[in-house]
């Protein structure tokens, strides 16, 4: 029993906080965890009809987010709207460690 306790100092304790980034690291899932965050606010973004026909994909060399969408005349609508989508999800995201410089439409769904 005490050999246990004496195992368990505060100073070979990782703290948690310092840990799942680690984790995350490792198993290289941080940019997939940020997808799935941006997929979930993506519809309140757009709207819910938008949201159905298109979301947030991956990103690419340049740190811009891609945006798969399931037709040109969509492509085409974003595109038109790209500001304001842009300023949205910047809003959306300026409390989290999601950052991106532009965002662009693919024909991918």
């Amino acid at each position: 029993m005490n050999k246990r306790r004496t195992l368990r100092t505060k100073s070979n304790l990782t703290k948690l906080g310092e840990l799942i980034p680690k984790v995350k690291e490792s198993l290289g899932l941080g940019n997939s965890l940020k997808i799935t965050a941006l997929c979930e606010i993506w519809p309140l973004v757009t709207s819910f009809a938008i949201g159905k026909s298109s979301q947030p994909a991956y990103f690419d060399r340049d740190n811009n987010l891609v945006i798969a969408v399931k037709n040109s005349t969509l492509a085409t609508e974003l595109s038109m709207q790209k500001t304001r989508i842009l300023a949205k999800l910047k809003e959306a995201t300026k409390n989290t460690d999601i950052t991106f410089k532009d965002i662009r439409f693919t024909l991918r769904f």
